[in-house]
């Protein structure tokens, strides 16, 4: 009864406001920008957002980007964990998405912003793509997302989002 009790103080108990961008690890310095803020942009069809939340967790060792499609046909959420990998020297991710599919890439500083490559992405099917994506810094509360797909020996933009920076947080 008493780990019952326990549990269900723990579940309500409120969740302590993410640690400030900077108390990141050095190396993450790229995705600080990000890192303490939720971001939403509304997709060319005008009825679905994607709205992304970035949170230094682990003492800043590790970035978390917890995401939701609103008015998805299917409800579509996705979380990603950014880590530094001292071998390589290099930002490495890991996404997993509530439609079983899960992907892994590197992400490193850009001209204008960051570079994601090396994406691979697979289903939960077996279905496998690879998938390349820049973010453009608009001034400090903005940035362009542009995704792209490959096709054959080229690249086919899957989709072209602009995120800004908004208030509220959603619940996690």
């Amino acid at each position: 009864m008493r780990n019952l009790a326990l549990a269900v103080a723990l579940a309500v108990a409120p969740i302590a406001p993410a640690p400030p961008a900077d108390s990141l690890a050095p190396h993450f310095q790229p995705l600080a920008f990000v890192a303490g803020s939720c971001w939403r942009a509304t997709f060319p069809d005008g009825r679905m957002t994607d709205t992304h939340c970035f949170s230094p967790i682990l003492n800043g060792h590790f970035l978390r980007d917890r995401h939701i499609v609103t008015r998805a046909p299917n409800p579509y959420v996705g979380e990603t964990i950014y880590r530094w990998d001292a071998a390589t020297g290099r930002i490495r991710y890991d996404y997993y998405a509530s439609d079983g599919s899960h992907g892994a890439g590197t992400a490193e500083a850009a001209t204008t912003g960051l570079a994601f490559t090396e994406d691979h992405r697979d289903s939960d099917s077996g279905t496998a793509m690879q998938i390349r994506s820049s973010w453009t810094r608009e001034g400090e509360d903005a940035y362009v997302a542009l995704t792209e797909v490959r096709e054959g020996e080229g690249w086919r933009t899957l989709f072209r989002l602009r995120f800004t920076r908004i208030a509220e947080r959603p619940g996690d």
